[in-house]
């Protein structure tokens, strides 16, 4: 006896029921306006920083660390060992203020000559007047408002999302420490990878 086929002349389709707030949600933003306003922070940080020791009477261009980090043929660690502190803390800040600007900027590997023109169109180089720096101080606030800007709706999530994992503290000093901590966290910093919080 042969082998019968049945075939269902009426098949029944499956209706997929979805509950209701279980559906997965689009991003809204892009990927570049996540970039942006993690830069964003970043700047905002960083802006903190610098003007907390402008305000608190640091001199950046004070003539003791520009000669002790000018000293010619002298090793770098030599340089830091003699800096004043307020210095080391000034130049940390503006490294990562400049290294927000500049990944926006080119995306890609940054090269000393682009340190050069930031560090000259930003921040107070020796002998520049009274006028000269405040000028360079509204160009940086102007550059961290322009990325808030770019970064729309996206820079108050990446905040939000930054007080939750620093366990309340400020985004800014959130977003420091878990940099510092991905350093010896292998996991934590592909995280930050991931949610674009941090450079790969």
């Amino acid at each position: 006896m042969e082998d019968q086929q049945y075939v269902l002349s009426d098949p029944v389709e499956a209706e997929v029921v979805v509950v209701p707030g279980s559906e997965k949600l689009k991003d809204p933003f892009t990927e570049g306006q996540k970039r942006q306003a993690t830069f964003a922070v970043r700047m905002e940080s960083s802006l903190k920083q610098l003007e907390a020791l402008e305000s608190a009477g640091f001199d950046p261009v004070n003539l003791y660390d520009v000669i002790v980090n000018n000293l010619p043929i002298v090793p770098e660690g030599i340089e830091n060992l003699f800096s004043s502190s307020e210095y080391k803390q000034y130049e940390r800040a503006k490294m990562d203020f400049a290294t927000a600007v500049l990944r926006q900027e080119t995306g890609a590997q940054i090269n000393a000559s682009e340190f050069i023109w930031i560090d000259k169109t930003y921040f107070p180089q020796f002998g520049d007047d009274k006028q000269t720096i405040a000028n360079k101080r509204q160009a940086r606030e102007d550059a961290l408002a322009g990325m808030i800007t770019q970064a729309g709706a996206a820079y108050d999530k990446t905040k939000k999302a930054l007080t939750d994992m620093g366990y309340g503290l400020e985004p800014e000093q959130a977003l420091e420490i878990l940099i510092k901590r991905s350093e010896a966290d292998p996991e934590l910093r592909q995280k930050l990878i991931d949610k674009g919080l941090l450079d790969e």
